[in-house]
């Protein structure tokens, strides 16, 4: 029962990160557009992280829960982050090399 508790937390734990950024893409890209969702977006980030702090909390008591609730935040964030900057990466790459094509260089 600890375990499901614990994976649950881990669920919403990414459901919050995901959140999380997806209010700050709104923000940033189209501000003053989508102010609505990212109110909703906000709110379902801190919904989900608050949720998933109560299920590790009840799993494994308040003090080691916090400590796992942090632990799988901190996880999760980071993933995202290495995930995000990837992706940036390879959109940077393809742009260079269709910028070379397009100029008629040689690699």
């Amino acid at each position: 029962m600890i375990i499901l508790f614990i994976i649950t937390g881990l669920i919403f734990c990414g459901a919050s990160v995901f959140c999380f950024y997806k209010a700050n893409y709104c923000a940033c890209t189209q501000a003053g557009q989508c102010d609505n969702p990212v109110n909703h977006y906000w709110l379902g980030a801190m919904l989900n992280a608050l949720i998933s702090l109560a299920l590790c909390c009840f799993a494994l008591h308040v003090e080691l829960g916090t400590l796992l609730w942090l632990t799988l935040m901190g996880n999760c964030f980071l993933g995202a982050f290495i995930s995000a900057k990837q992706t940036k990466k390879r959109q940077c790459s393809k742009t260079n090399s269709t910028n070379a094509l397009l100029a008629g260089e040689t690699n």
